[in-house]
């Protein structure tokens, strides 16, 4: 069965079209696989040449919606996700505001010697001595976002004991111990994914990544961890303000 179009309109049948493929990907028509149909599926579909097709995709390229990828077809873009740098947010707090959920995967958690002199200066420790480290794999609803990998201060250990992949230290520092956060400066660059990185975020070797290093502490200016985040990837936003 063809979509309907007004061949009467003033709208060119490609506009019309491009409307019609928007309403289709806001309402999870293509939402299994993220493909859209072919050009020569889509002529089908509508009833016109692909000529007028490939200019509708083309539009949709423009307007992010879509990308084109080499031998594989047209995919819908992932919709991007913001995230603001103003202050210690949690990544909790940073999906549920993009009506996400959050969880994680738990890939180290006890007592180590920090081998960075950036960590140990952070935490104010001599080479050798030991400190909680936190390493954990963050998730966007279904989807593998940033790798952490954070130390605390040994006073900090308790964390241990909480539920490191459901629940957030953030939450659990302010709600249960009455810590206000505040962050310092963060360090922003970005990397390529080596093979370790590329598989725990499921992207390709040498897909840019951004690196996060910084420090967040208390308002008597302690040190509550030393903070290290890459990941988030390219269908990200930060907000700065």
């Amino acid at each position: 069965m063809q979509n309907a179009l007004n061949h009467n309109c003033i709208v060119p049948l490609y506009a019309q079209i491009v409307e019609q493929l928007k309403q289709d990907i806001e309402s999870g028509v293509y939402s299994k696989d993220g493909r859209l149909p072919t050009e020569a599926e889509l002529s089908a579909e509508y009833g016109v040449s692909r000529i007028t097709i490939r200019r509708a995709v083309e539009e949709l390229v423009n307007q992010s919606l879509v990308e084109k990828r080499q031998g594989k077809g047209t995919f819908i873009c992932a919709p991007k996700l913001t995230r603001q740098l103003d202050g210690p947010m949690s990544f909790t707090e940073m999906c549920a505001a993009n009506g996400l959920k959050a969880r994680a995967k738990l890939l180290d958690a006890g007592i180590s010697s920090p081998s960075s002199l950036d960590v140990r200066e952070a935490l104010g420790l001599k080479e050798g001595e030991s400190a909680v480290r936190i390493r954990r794999l963050r998730y966007a609803g279904d989807r593998p976002l940033v790798l952490e990998d954070n130390f605390y201060p040994l006073e900090y250990s308790y964390l241990l004991s909480i539920d490191l992949e459901n629940d957030s230290i953030y939450r659990y520092l302010q709600q249960e111990k009455g810590i206000e956060l505040r962050r310092t400066t963060m360090r922003l660059s970005i990397v390529r994914a080596d093979v370790k990185l590329a598989k725990l975020l499921q992207v390709s070797r040498n897909t840019p990544q951004l690196e996060m290093k910084g420090r967040v502490i208390r308002l008597d200016g302690q040190t509550v961890h030393s903070s290290y985040q890459v990941g988030y990837g390219e269908n990200f936003e930060f907000i700065v303000r």
